[in-house]
Parts: C-alpha cells; structure tokens; sequence
C-alpha cells in the first residue's frame, strides 16, 4: 500500500513515539501485527511501558493494538514510520559517503537527526545524494509516497564480466560472512566483476582485486546495476592476475619452494598453487579464501601441534594438518634488495 508523504515536520510526536512507529515498521513480517513482548525486547523497554505506549498511540490514531496478537501501524502510522525511516537512511547515506563516517557512528547519528527532518529537507538531502535506493547496509529507502523500490536481486555468480552492482547480503553461515566482510563484501559495497574463469570470479571491490570461488559467489546477493561498464571486464583474467602478480614481485624476490601448506613456519609466508582434496572438505577451504594466487601466512601451531592457525588476506583460519597438506604453496623468501 501507498501513503502520500506530504510535509511535515517531526516535532507533534515525541521522540520515544517515532522510535515504536519505526521499530514496529521494521518488525513487522507480512503485515502481522508485532507481539509486544518482541516490541519490548528490541526497545530495551519493559512489556509494561510497552502496553502504556501502544494505547496512546491507539488513542492518536498511528497504531492497532490487539490483545494477545501484537501492534500495527494504521495508514497515519505509517506515513509517519515511512517518513522517519526515509530520513534515517538518507542521513546514513550522507554520513557515510560524504563525510566518512563507519556505518555505526552514522547509525547513531541518524537516530538523532531523523526526529528534526522536515519532508523539504529530506528531499534535498535526497537530490544531493543522487537519489540513492539503499542505505550503507543495503537496506531500502522509502520513496517520497512512501513506497520501498522494487529491488532485481541476484547472486554474485550472476553477474557477467564488467557488469556493477551493490551487495545487499550474504546467506552464506557466520564465517564465510565473516570473511567476506573482511574483504570488504559487506552490504552496502559497491562491486564489479572484472573477469569469469569458471570456477573463479575476480572482482573489484574497494578499489581491491579478490578472487573467489563460484559456490561462494552464489551466497551472495547484489542488486545489478542495468548497464555494463565498458572500463571493466573487458581483460582476460589471467592478464588482469598477471599484472597484480608483478605488483607482488616488484616488492619481494622469490626463491622458487614448494611445499605443503603445514610445513611453513611461524611466520613464513607462501602463495597458494594448487588446492587438492576431494568434496566438501576443499570446497570449504577455497571458499575461505585459499584459491591458486593467494597469500598466506602461518601465525602459530596449536601446543598439541593441531590446529595450524594461518592469516589469509587479514582473516583468521585454522586448519588441521590434514587438511593443510593438501594445500601447496609456494615459499616467498625477502631478499635484501
């Protein structure tokens, strides 16, 4: 449904009235009413002041409230929550991208100065950002009649060479999340696919190349951008790889060393050459991050000599031996020079 947002200014409803508006629209799931006790816990209230809001909500026409069923949002409700929530996100948008704000900080600031926005303000802010249709997190934003935008959402597999787009999320498990972050492919970021090798995708994301593995290209999930750019995707991969090989070798000589991954010592590094293994024991490990082209370095072996704890583009992986011996890697020795 679509509510007009007309002008308006916040100040009629307290502050603690616009959070329950808001948080309500948040929680909702498919238009069933929100449980107090819900309501309660994600406002760190307690169900009594919960129940006591909700009635003077009712009693100003913003909320439904049903015994024993929950609170929703009346269509005056919602243009309120609709309006608040636009200014929330629009402010994080600016916070981050303009002012270079971490998402939190900015969060915490667009709580205080989504209660103060006028509708006037709200649309200026939102032409000056170039009309942007998520927030830092990848969340929507309403429009100005209150409704989200529709949204295509496809994996990151998806994607053909050059194409741009902007993570939304990652239904991977919490490591492969974890990791993913790490590398900068949190929601919200700004990718593209530079080049498809099969099994490998490179991509550009934070102005950084990272190579993944299709299986965990496909846990995440971008809303594409409609045109291709012409300035990516259009080089071989290999070629692409070769030119960040040489940014390696201009800064380190080699000796050319091969060993298994769990003969490197405490603090030697290596570049992964070969993956082996069979099933979901290898896949787990390339979708760690441990593909052919990779730097890792061995941090410390546990004081039973298992697990080997590795960092693997800044991220934190501990493998058993077996696992790590059927990873090859390539020794890189420093030389003076």
């Amino acid at each position: 449904m679509v509510y007009q947002i007309t002008e308006m200014h916040i100040s009629p409803l307290s502050d603690s009235m616009q959070m329950y508006l808001v948080t309500i629209a948040r929680l909702r799931v498919n238009g069933r009413p929100v449980p107090l006790l819900q309501l309660a816990e994600a406002l760190s209230v307690s169900p009594v002041s919960v129940n006591e809001m909700c009635h003077r909500l009712q009693d100003l026409g913003l909320v439904v409230y049903r015994p024993y069923q929950g609170a929703s949002l009346t269509p005056e409700g919602e243009r309120w929550a609709h309006h608040i929530l636009r200014c929330h996100r629009l402010w994080e948008v600016f916070l981050v991208e303009r002012l270079g704000f971490d998402y939190d900080q900015a969060h915490e600031a667009a709580c205080q100065l989504e209660h103060v926005a006028p509708n006037s303000l709200a649309d200026r802010l939102d032409a000056f950002l170039g009309y942007p249709s998520v927030n830092p997190k990848g969340e929507p934003i309403p429009q100005t009649d209150g409704s989200l935008p529709a949204r295509r959402l496809v994996p990151l597999a998806a994607l053909s060479a050059g194409q741009r787009g902007h993570v939304v999320r990652c239904e991977g498990d919490d490591a492969v999340c974890a990791f993913l972050h790490e590398q900068g492919v949190r929601p919200g970021a700004r990718l593209a696919l530079v080049a498809d090798a099969g099994d490998t995708l490179l991509v550009e994301v934070g102005g950084a190349y990272i190579s993944l593995t299709r299986t965990l290209a496909e846990d995440i999930r971008v809303e594409p951008d409609d045109k291709r750019d012409e300035t990516v995707g259009n080089r071989p991969l290999q070629s692409t790889l070769g030119e960040e090989e040489s940014k390696v070798e201009a800064r380190t000589k080699r000796s050319v060393n091969q060993v298994p991954l769990h003969e490197l010592r405490a603090g030697q590094h290596g570049i992964v050459v070969r993956v082996g293994g069979k099933g979901p024991v290898k896949q787990r490990m390339m979708d760690m991050g441990l593909v052919p082209g990779t730097e890792v370095k061995m941090v410390r072996v546990a004081p039973l000599g298992d697990p080997v704890e590795f960092e693997v583009k800044g991220y934190s992986l501990s493998l058993r031996k077996s696992e790590a011996r059927n990873i090859t890697v390539e020794v890189l020795v420093e030389e003076a020079g």
